[in-house]
């Protein structure tokens, strides 16, 4: 099965997208190619824009088998994956491999948001991060560990959809005043009706079964202004993955996110009583629309002691977000420091008692 690898015309090295320069760079000879550039390139390697499509329909029948084998464009090496990536590179000789076939026909995304951080910089934020945490385990941050630091690109839905919500509440507004050696309370009641049609724009949620759902949430927002449309060679020296969870399957927690913002926006405008008891509600997603779009991040799985962490940064904004592995050793040793330090204040303070 083929395999898509950028190549310098120049020096025939492996381009890879550059988060710094938003240009395509050649680690071997240093020269730098914008978005047309290469756009030219493609079209010359590739006279046939449909080229990808065809060979996806002949070869449809392997996506029903779980691995994947391609061959390295650079070295000849094997390379194996899972049916969702799209993008990986070669384990000898780290030659970034694209895989058009996976993202051909419905699995192509329309948009993508490109990589603004570099791995390096990924690296730096991410031990800033974690020096802030006293309790967090050396080995955490060790290089062997950040080595295992990815950038990938995680196929996410945004949705478009409007809403109708309707809620009947009762509020109490209460009076107290006090009239010779007696206390008057007043309790009045009023019936309380709201409803509003609301409009939501790029709503996301990401397509990905390896993905946590949460963890991805915690990395919005993303800056939708900087979306382009979609290129394979945005990929290039990068890791990606299709969809394998489709649009229909996620709509649930996009309902979800629009219920709760709805009746949030409902509740909020029941104001001035003393308090307000929601007797029913509803909302109704009429309209929606979602587009299929990849989203950078910057993911990094750490094993510790059994249990596995994951920790990720929003390749974009570099909003960090995860779990971490506290060190028990690392915790007596901050307790006994506290339990110390406590200890010396009081004994100090006894002596002038």
């Amino acid at each position: 099965m083929a395999i898509v690898t950028y190549k310098c015309p120049n020096c025939g090295g492996a381009l890879e997208f550059n988060a710094d320069s938003q240009n395509w760079k050649c680690e071997f000879c240093l020269s730098d190619f914008n978005n047309e550039e290469v756009k030219a390139l493609a079209n010359d390697e590739n006279p046939k824009d449909d080229s990808f499509e065809q060979q996806a329909s002949q070869e449809d029948t392997e996506f029903a088998e779980k691995a994947r084998v391609y061959s390295c464009t650079s070295c000849g090496a094997e390379i194996v994956t899972d049916e969702t990536t799209a993008a990986t590179f070669c384990y000898y000789c780290h030659n970034p491999a694209i895989i058009p076939k996976q993202l051909s026909g419905e699995y192509r995304p329309a948009k993508v948001i490109p990589f603004k951080f570099k791995k390096e910089a990924a690296r730096d934020i991410f031990i800033k991060w974690c020096k802030k945490k006293p309790l967090l385990s050396r080995q955490f941050t060790s290089n062997s560990q950040l080595e295992l630091l990815s950038g990938i690109y995680i196929p996410f839905w945004l949705f478009d959809c409007e809403a109708r919500g309707k809620i009947n509440a009762e509020g109490r507004k209460v009076r107290t005043w006090v009239s010779g050696n007696k206390r008057y309370t007043e309790t009045k009641y009023y019936d309380v009706t709201r409803a509003a049609t609301t409009s939501f724009s790029g709503i996301p949620a990401d397509g990905s079964k390896k993905a946590d759902d949460r963890l991805m949430e915690t990395l919005e927002p993303y800056d939708y202004s900087q979306m382009v449309d979609f290129s394979m060679s945005y990929l290039s020296g990068y890791m990606a993955e299709k969809y394998d969870v489709d649009k229909e399957a996620v709509f649930g927690r996009i309902s979800e996110r629009v219920n709760g913002y709805t009746d949030t926006l409902l509740r909020n405008t029941i104001q001035g009583y003393s308090s307000v008891t929601v007797r029913n509600s509803g909302i109704d997603i009429y309209k929606s629309e979602a587009a299929y779009v990849l989203l950078p991040a910057w993911i990094f799985t750490y094993n510790y002691k059994g249990k596995t962490y994951v920790f990720a940064m929003n390749g974009q904004t570099g909003k960090i977000a995860g779990s971490l592995p506290l060190s028990k050793a690392r915790m007596a040793a901050w307790f006994g420091i506290i339990s110390g330090l406590v200890f010396g204040i009081l004994s100090i303070g006894g002596m002038f008692l």
